[in-house]
Order: C-alpha cells, then structure tokens, then sequence
C-alpha cells in the first residue's frame, strides 16, 4: 500500500467525543437488539443444544462401534496366545504339551 492509497480511518477517531458517543450509541444499540432475540431461559439454551449433540453421539457411536469390535477380536486373539504361552512355561522342556493340548488351551474359555 502506498501513501496515496492509504485507508482513510478517520470516522474512528476518538477526538471528536460527540461522533463517538454516536459510534457508541449506535453499536450498543445493536449489540442490545441482537441479545433482546436471544432467549434469556438457561432450559431454552440448553435444549438448542439437543440436536447438535445428538448428531456428535451420533458420530462417535459409528466410529467407536467398529473400534470396539476390533479390539475385542484382537483381545482375545492376545489371551489365546498367553494361555498358550503360559501352558507351555507351565509345562517346562522334559515334556513338552501335544497338539491336543494347544487346541485345548485354544478353545478353552479360561486358563489351561
């Protein structure tokens, strides 16, 4: 921007006290008209917020659904292998466990 095309800002200059108070006035005025619409009951507030927090429920349950189920396969898929591991070390390298006891300990619901 050069001096030449400079903004002109001087309807804000607060020199002048009366066009101020008008500047004021008038702002005021519009900042009261705007809170006159708005509803003064906290309960009326609040319920505007139903919808837009029933959409983010929404959102959420959709994506942690999903997570959720992966992480419950992955879950048991990881007490598989502990049950596994723990039959093994429980077992010690004199005899070591069959297959028979794998799939046992594989579809056992709790330890081996």
């Amino acid at each position: 921007m050069t001096d030449e095309e400079r903004l002109d800002l001087s309807l804000l200059d607060p020199r002048d006290p009366e066009h101020w108070q008008r500047v004021m006035a008038a702002t005021l005025g519009r900042v009261d008209a705007v809170i006159a619409r708005r509803v003064q009951d906290p309960f009326t507030a609040i319920a505007a917020w139903t919808r837009p927090l029933l959409i983010a429920a929404g959102f959420a349950l959709a994506l942690l659904v999903p997570v959720e189920f992966v992480l419950e396969t992955r879950e048991s898929d990881t007490e598989r292998v502990e049950r596994l591991v723990s039959m093994s070390a429980d077992r010690g390298y004199a005899d070591p466990p069959s297959g028979a006891d794998f799939l046992r300990a594989l579809s056992a619901e709790e330890g081996p």
